[in-house]
Parts: structure tokens; C-alpha cells; sequence
């Protein structure tokens, strides 16, 4: 009877963290952290692309930021060729990662560091943790052992029961209009979003009554505005509709406006998950055209 063998990938996407690393203003830093774990072994393979060769060395890291100061494992340096792309991997026991004792499944940030900034950089799960701001400003454990002295342990107790007002406040607030609560719950912006809002801040925005929810709407006009260069595959997505066989036909509808409508689809953390099209048309199937959606996650 053979042993049955464990194996699992995951990747964490990076993200352009400090500025001026990239090889051109529209082609900033990318890349990615793969982790592989088999058989008590985890292969750690750092991909990077669009980074200035001259602005390293770069270092590839790990970090378990749930600790605070957060730890680090430093895995190695990142050798970037000419045209600003680099691979590399280590291999290491999982349950000790870089010579620190710490499981690899602890680990929840991966960056590429130099001396003192970060170009790149991606987080494990949905929720963000300021793990840059523990690293600046790490709470000494002396800190936290401090005892409460009597009034402070009274002052727990009051906002203690202030928050179980709010609560009960919260609960009575359960038979709004889901419109009312749109209006007044924080709004939360993803990376990808804060550029298309970048982009449809001057078009204007209108109310449609469509089968998507979470959805935001701009009334695009056919005329092409001027454009920053670096926003160019953002602006692409909302302005250079590819129009070929069987769709050819959409312009003539575009034209009876003089424009269409875009949309933006979003998940819970604000960020984009879908680019809705739209055209006016008729109540029938048979000559009622629509563009369609397109996955901004899966491609």
C-alpha cells in the first residue's frame, strides 16, 4: 500500500507598492510568488517583469505580518535582466522557511524589497493588513503586559456597553431600503477601480435598471477625449470597443444616440470583477443588441 502524497500551489499576485521602479510610465513593475507544497517540501518561485535592472539589487521575502514587528524571511536576491524581467526559486523544509522556524503556511505577504523600499509587493485573503506600518512602528511587548489600573478597567466597561448600543441601534436599522443603505455604507475602492474612476470622473453617471447588482454606470459618448498614455489599457477597455463579425452591426445603434453605456461590476472589496457594455435598444429579441460582460479576473 503506498503512501498518499500532499501536494498544493497557490499564487500571490504583486502589485506596483513604492513608485519609480518601473522601466516606463506605462509599463510598471508586475509579477507574481508561487508556492508549491509537496511531501514536506515547499518550492518558492519569484517572477518579476517591468523593473529598472539599475534601481537593484532586488530581494525576494516572505513575511508573516499576523506578528508584530512582523517576521521576515529573506530568500534571496532577484537578478533582473535588461529588459527588466527575472526568475528565480529556493526550495526549503515547509515547516522552516530561510533558516526562521516559521511554517510556510504562515506566511501571508510576499515583496521584493531593496534597501529600503518595496516596488512590488501582494497579500494572501481579502483583508489588507498595514504590514509596512509594523514594520515602521513595531509595539514593544512591554506594551502590551501593562496592567490596567482601575479607571482605565472602568472605561473598558463603559465602551463596553456604548458598543452594545450601537448594536441594538444597528439591528433597528434592519428594515431600510437596501437603497438607503448604499447611500451611507463606506465605500471601499479597489486598486483596479481607482483607475477607471480616474478615467469616467468627467462622463456622466447614470442610474440603469439592469439584472446586475453592485453595478455603477457611465454614459460614454462616441467622440474619443484626450487621454494619459499611461492609462492606455484602462482607457482601451471604456473607449476601443473591438467590433468584428457578428457584431459589426452595434455601431449603426451607437450611432442613432451618438454613445453607450459602460459599466462597472463590483465584488465586496470594492474592486472590479466585471466591465458591463450597454446600447439602447428595443424590447425584442430579435433586434435588441447586447455587448455582453467581460471577466476582469479570469481574462
Amino acid at each position: 500500500m503506498t503512501n498518499k502524497r500532499s501536494y498544493s500551489r497557490y499564487f500571490i499576485i504583486f502589485q506596483e507598492d513604492d513608485r519609480g521602479f518601473g522601466i516606463a510610465i506605462d509599463r510598471p513593475p508586475t509579477g507574481y510568488a508561487k508556492i508549491e507544497n509537496k511531501n514536506g517540501r515547499a518550492k518558492i518561485t519569484f517572477y518579476v517583469q517591468n523593473l529598472l535592472q539599475e534601481k537593484g539589487p532586488y530581494t525576494a521575502c516572505l513575511i508573516d505580518a499576523t506578528k508584530n514587528p512582523p517576521a521576515i524571511a529573506k530568500l534571496g536576491e532577484i537578478n533582473v535582466d535588461e529588459t527588466g524581467r527575472g526568475e528565480v526559486w529556493w526550495e526549503y523544509r515547509e515547516d522552516d522557511i530561510a533558516d526562521t522556524g516559521i511554517h510556510i503556511d504562515r506566511f501571508n505577504v510576499a515583496c521584493v524589497m531593496t534597501e529600503d523600499q518595496y516596488p512590488l509587493s501582494g497579500q494572501i485573503g481579502k483583508e489588507r493588513i498595514e504590514w509596512k506600518e509594523k514594520l515602521k512602528n513595531p509595539v514593544r511587548q512591554e506594551d502590551k503586559e501593562e496592567e490596567l489600573d482601575e479607571e482605565a478597567k472602568k472605561f473598558i466597561e463603559y465602551e463596553e456597553k456604548i458598543k452594545n448600543e450601537i448594536e441594538k441601534i444597528k439591528e433597528g436599522e434592519k428594515e431600510e431600503k437596501v437603497e438607503e443603505i448604499e447611500n451611507t455604507r463606506e465605500i471601499k475602492e479597489g486598486a483596479f477601480a481607482k483607475v477607471f474612476h480616474r478615467i469616467l470622473k468627467d462622463l456622466e453617471e447614470v442610474k440603469l435598471n439592469t439584472e446586475f447588482k453592485n453595478t455603477r454606470w457611465w454614459k460614454v459618448p462616441l467622440e474619443r477625449p484626450d487621454f494619459e498614455p499611461k492609462l492606455m489599457p484602462y482607457y482601451c477597455i471604456i473607449y476601443h470597443l473591438i467590433f468584428a463579425y457578428p457584431y459589426i452591426n452595434y455601431f449603426m445603434w451607437m450611432r442613432r444616440t451618438g454613445y453607450y453605456y459602460f459599466g462597472l461590476k463590483y465584488d465586496d472589496e470594492g474592486e472590479i470583477e466585471y466591465v458591463i457594455y450597454g446600447i439602447v435598444g428595443e424590447n425584442n429579441k430579435k433586434i435588441s443588441p447586447s455587448l455582453g460582460q467581460q471577466d476582469l479576473k479570469n481574462g
